[in-house]
């Protein structure tokens, strides 16, 4: 179980960054780096709507209880929502074998 960490810019953002981590434990951390914002959340609690040429990720904090919102290009947005089908199939593999 090792922890997955992305890179992604920002839809037009002005060049904002993003980087993800992907716990396979189920959570969720997100930093966007020229802002200072942290997100985070449980794989459970975050959703993936698509809009036109932007997928956004929303989620809710762990800490304060607060919506957060990320958009992301939709390419970005299915590989991220593919790490995260994989953390959990390797969360749920592990479990099985204990």
């Amino acid at each position: 179980m090792i922890k997955t960490h992305r890179n992604f810019l920002l839809p037009e953002s002005n060049g904002y960054h993003v980087n993800i981590d992907i716990n396979p434990i189920g959570h969720l951390d997100i930093d966007i780096i020229e802002s200072k914002e942290h997100h985070d959340s449980e794989f459970e609690q975050v959703t993936f709507k698509h809009a036109g040429a932007v997928t956004h990720i929303q989620g809710v904090d762990q800490h304060n209880k607060q919506l957060w919102n990320l958009p992301l290009h939709c390419q970005d947005a299915r590989e991220l929502n593919a790490l995260i089908l994989r953390a959990n199939d390797e969360f749920e593999t592990l479990m099985r074998d204990l």
